[in-house]
């Protein structure tokens, strides 16, 4: 390993430990996900996850990976002698997660699973996958480094699908998907925001507050209408990326759940999955969501106007976000916290097609004062719904604050 001095190497982490400052640096190299699978003594399936399988050599046709000595599935697939390798794609982050976290028993559960003549699985819908026999293993430090030979490979049906990658101590793809434009939906939601116009403007007078409707088109978020029809804020747009606009990440599609999270990946560099997945329960357990401090009036006209979605302007607004519903998760007092609230209005697949945003209203706004907007909202949200034909989700069951 080469180590660059003088000016032109970047500024060195000396002051941690040297494993915290390998994990660091090696951090920004993505990795693919593979699944390799065998057998043990007794002929039950095995397997371990590894972001370290690679290509070796055409002939003869060897792959390779590394496993740790300590690791307790390896011993397996030396004794055995053989191993299968499935490649994983972009949809494939909860099953990584849910192989990661359970027993060995439990791993190779449901109708997911191709098994060959040995009892070894490979999964049925791998992007790609290979056969092989133990080949070599070598030394390398703290672990080993085994090589294969391959006897047989192949596509999974998702042909040319994007590939699931670690990076930052988090899950990926290497593009943000796109999700396709249907111009009738987008003309539909026009029609439909025009219609729930004397409603929206009605919540507004009745509370004294702003109101809005968006939604999202393709990857961002649309405003459509507003209660004041001379707001600088109708047909602007912004990234539909984590954590903005999570009540209609908390009841879409599981593409577009994945593309709000890319979004965010790429916007800031990485995601805490972990909290996003405790803001989208939180969401679903009070029926709406709602925005902190200071931080969007400060920063969402910089925002909607950055034509380009410039990261200069928006991943400082987006580390913002993060760092605040941190704060919230550790202190759930909605009245304490919000500046605004969004309200789902779901379309006829159960989805959700509108956002209703309600602001006008400062953090630590008195409770019972909060309690009447979000009171508010929920009903005029409910009858939006029921004006565009929408349906809510059936354990869709919002509570007051």
């Amino acid at each position: 390993m080469t180590i660059e001095t003088g000016r032109n190497a970047t500024q060195s982490t000396s002051a941690s430990s040297p494993k915290s400052d390998w994990r660091t640096v090696l951090g920004q190299y993505p990795t693919g996900i593979t699944i390799l699978t065998s057998i043990d003594q007794a002929g039950g399936p095995v397997g371990m996850i590894v972001g370290t399988f690679n290509s070796v050599s055409v002939d003869p046709p060897l792959v390779g990976f590394f496993a740790q000595r300590t690791s307790t599935t390896f011993p397996h697939i030396e004794r055995s002698g053989r191993f299968r390798a499935s490649v994983l794609g972009a949809g494939h982050e909860s099953l990584c997660r849910d192989f990661f976290a359970s027993p060995v028993r439990d791993r190779f559960t449901g109708d997911i699973w191709d098994y060959d003549e040995h009892g070894i699985p490979r999964l049925k819908d791998a992007v790609a996958w290979f056969d092989a026999t133990i080949h070599s293993i070598l030394p390398a430090g703290d672990h080993v480094m085994a090589l294969g030979e391959v006897s047989n490979l192949g596509l999974g049906p998702r042909t040319g699908g994007m590939p699931l990658l670690f990076l930052n101590g988090g899950y990926g793809s290497f593009t943000i998907p796109r999700m396709e434009f249907n111009l009738d939906d987008l003309g539909g939601r026009l029609r439909h925001a025009t219609v729930l116009g004397d409603a929206v403007e009605q919540l507004a007078t009745d509370l004294g507050v702003e109101c809005s409707l968006s939604t999202v088109v393709r990857d961002e978020v649309v405003v459509l209408t507003a209660a004041d029809a001379r707001s600088p804020h109708v047909g602007m747009c912004f990234p539909f990326a984590a954590p903005m606009a999570p009540a209609f990440a908390a009841w879409c599609t599981p593409d577009l759940r994945h593309t709000w999270v890319e979004n965010a990946r790429h916007l800031i560099g990485r995601v805490d999955t972990e909290l996003i997945e405790d803001t989208l329960a939180l969401v679903r357990e009070n029926g709406y969501s709602i925005s902190f401090g200071h931080t969007m009036s400060e920063h969402f006209d910089a925002v909607v106007s950055s034509a380009h979605h410039d990261r200069a302007v928006l991943a400082p607004l987006w580390e913002a976000l993060t760092t605040e519903y941190a704060g919230y998760r550790r202190h759930p007092e909605p009245a304490e916290h919000a500046t605004l609230i969004q309200v789902p209005v779901f379309g006829d697949d159960r989805c959700v097609a509108l956002e209703l945003v309600v602001s006008g209203f400062g953090p630590r706004t008195p409770r019972n004062r909060f309690r009447e907007i979000v009171a508010g909202s929920l009903h005029c949200s409910a009858r939006l719904t029921a004006m565009i034909g929408g349906s809510a989700p059936q354990d869709y069951a919002p509570s007051l604050p």
